[in-house]
């Protein structure tokens, strides 16, 4: 027997997904409309630590928007994240990473809070110049070792530069694609005079 054709509604249906997309994208694209970015970005200043990222990232000559796309990646901007390996804070150090480079920049390993964002943002830049020192400029091999750790990154590197595709893991390879990619989404909108700068 023939089955009757339904007309039910169906919240999951394919269609219906493709038109919450559409909404949701049409409706962020009219927010600048209404609210200059340079307004939005004094709004979410405070809740993206630019003024930490940018202090400790000049003091170890690193771009602070590289640091930003670090923390953005890392943990969303969420200073009290923690991952199921136990990384904490903003930059997600592991506690015994943390241990380990505190005391290069003068801080007590015993008594330094890691969800502390000035506190956490320092130890993860002065972590990401260690890396730098032992890497050089090259930034896949750097924020590879970040995530993976040195080690591996000593394994996967042949040449004199880490590519993408020398990295085995693919949660590091994802890591290290989402923030080289987010880093150019944040050149893009220091292009737009002021934005980074308010």
């Amino acid at each position: 027997m023939e089955q009757p054709l339904t007309t039910e509604f169906n919240p999951r249906s394919p269609r219906r997904r493709r038109l919450w997309q559409w909404g949701a994208a049409a409706l962020v694209l009219m927010v600048p409309l209404f609210f200059p970015l340079n307004y939005l970005w004094r709004a979410a200043r405070p809740w993206v630590y630019k003024d930490l990222v940018d202090r400790h990232a000049r003091a170890f000559n690193f771009d602070p928007l590289f640091v930003m796309a670090v923390v953005r990646v890392e943990s969303g901007f969420s200073h009290s994240a923690l991952s199921h390996r136990g990384a904490v804070g903003l930059m997600q150090l592991m506690p015994q990473t943390a241990r380990e480079t505190a005391p290069k920049i003068g801080l007590n390993a015993d008594t330094m809070v890691l969800r502390d964002p000035d506190t956490n943002i320092r130890v993860g830049v002065k972590y990401l110049d260690v890396l730098r020192q032992e890497f050089g400029e090259d930034t896949v091999a750097v924020l590879a070792a970040y995530n993976a750790g040195p080690g591996k990154v000593r394994e996967w590197r042949r040449r004199t530069a880490l590519s993408l595709e020398d990295i085995s893991y693919p949660e590091t390879r994802s890591f290290v694609r989402r923030v080289l990619t987010t880093e150019r989404w944040f050149q893009r909108l220091k292009k737009i005079k002021g934005f980074f700068h308010v």
